[in-house]
């Protein structure tokens, strides 16, 4: 939820490494999920990349989309947001898988739209066989980049509403199972993609899964502020209020400016967890969400063995849902219904 619904909210990043791999490998990724899931933490992020880049440490044991469709079955209301490259993959299968997610999930699905940094860049585009775009010489690498994810993000939103959300209507009496009216082409010609649609399932539970953005620079804030339903912004300092909450009203400034409402992007800061002051870190950042500086906080492990650094991160959710354990959230609630996040309407409403 938000400072407006009264409870930060919590995301965590889930630990899939650190020991044995195949199916040893998911068994342990489950129980950290149920064990985040029994500690009130809202989402998992699921981190993925297209290569080995930037990461010797930790890289993730399994392709994100596929492991959200596993957590999907095994676990009952956490949500479960996926790390999706916007330089490499393509919109009309990433709807698709996350639209899938967000059914076998009953509405829990998100995805996090990363657009690569220079180094990481070229080492994913190295594996695979051509480039996804001729780079055009006029505009940086980084702004082609945060280009391409902006209209990826619109491409992939627009296939999700395909289908009016009453285009289905299964009636026997009538024998009416489908209005054909209720089904719309997407015919998206941009500058990095040109996608015909429609997307061929139906409008997700949740209309769009749930959207989060990094703050990388001061370039993101609009963007975000358009199109996020969650903006992630670092920590800087031992001090962040000030920075996090200028950072919290620019976003929420731009959204209000493209005409969606304030409390329409959630604001979470980064906060990484030491081990050993869970009570005073609890304290800390329950500070930080009543002084209004985030709507919550994303909880990064602290260095050393993943076990222990997956305990560290559950205890802190626990005892910070202990200092600030209301208003509690329905059984059965969707993702943006536990976040407190409207479900968008879509490009064709129902009437």
């Amino acid at each position: 939820m938000s400072i407006r619904t009264g409870r930060p909210v919590l995301l965590t990043p889930l630990l899939t490494a650190g020991g044995p791999v195949g199916a040893a490998a998911f068994t342990r990724a489950r129980q950290r999920a149920l064990a985040c899931e029994q500690a009130e933490v809202d989402a998992l992020l699921l981190h993925d990349q297209q290569s080995t880049a930037g990461h010797a440490h930790r890289l993730p044991d399994f392709e994100a989309g596929t492991l959200a469709a596993a957590l999907a079955v095994a676990t009952g209301h956490i949500g479960l947001i996926s790390t999706v490259c916007t330089g490499q993959l393509a919109p009309y299968h990433v709807a698709r898988a996350l639209a899938t997610v967000d059914f076998l999930s009953a509405g829990r699905s998100g995805w996090e739209a990363a657009a690569p940094d220079d180094e990481t860049a070229q080492a994913e585009q190295a594996n695979y066989r051509e480039p996804a775009h001729e780079p055009d010489q006029n505009v940086a690498p980084a702004a082609l980049r945060q280009n391409r994810a902006a209209e990826f993000i619109d491409v992939v939103r627009g296939l999700w509403d395909s289908f009016q959300d009453d285009a289905f209507l299964r009636d026997r009496e009538s024998g009416i199972y489908f209005v054909p009216e209720r089904l719309h082409q997407l015919d998206h010609t941009g500058t990095h993609f040109d996608v015909a649609g429609p997307l061929n399932i139906a409008r997700p539970p949740q209309g769009h899964p749930v959207l989060l953005r990094r703050v990388q620079d001061s370039e993101d804030l609009a963007l975000i502020g358009r199109r996020a339903d969650i903006a992630v912004i670092p920590a800087s300092g031992e001090h962040p209020e000030g920075t996090a909450r200028t950072i919290r009203d620019t976003v929420r400034g731009h959204a209000r400016e493209a005409g969606r409402k304030e409390d329409d992007v959630l604001v979470v800061l980064e906060h990484r967890v030491r081990a050993g002051d869970t009570d005073a870190s609890a304290a800390h950042l329950q500070e930080l969400f009543a002084a209004q500086a985030a709507d919550g906080f994303v909880l990064l492990p602290p260095e050393g063995p993943d076990d222990a650094a997956h305990t560290a991160l559950v205890n802190l959710a626990s005892s910070l849902r202990r200092q600030n354990p209301l208003p509690t959230v329905p059984p059965g609630s969707t993702l943006r219904a536990r976040l407190g996040l409207p479900r968008p309407d879509g490009l064709h409403p129902t009437a």
